[in-house]
């Protein structure tokens, strides 16, 4: 148990590692449309939709066996990324 539950969080946690690797390539690259990230602990698969004066950013980490995808609404306002909404998606 103790396990699966290390899994889940660092899974959270690669996600979310991902959305910030989409603030930082969406500096440069405003047409990205995806990407994947590897770290030690696990790997994320990230996908971007431009909104009206946004993008909505999707991010699943994957750990071991455990799966989390989070989804943030981004907004730049002054040179820096304003989140307008943050979840987690369930499936």
């Amino acid at each position: 148990m103790v396990r699966r539950e290390v899994q889940s969080l660092q899974a959270l946690y690669v996600a979310e590692g991902g959305i910030e690797w989409a603030k930082v390539h969406l500096q440069s690259d405003y047409g990205l449309s995806q990407g994947e990230v590897l770290f030690d602990t696990g790997q994320a698969r990230i996908s971007i939709h431009r909104l009206d004066g946004g993008y909505r950013v999707t991010s699943e980490g994957h750990s071991g066996l455990a799966v989390r995808k989070v989804e943030e609404i981004l907004q730049k306002e002054t040179g820096k990324w304003i989140i307008q909404s943050y979840q987690e998606l369930h499936q």
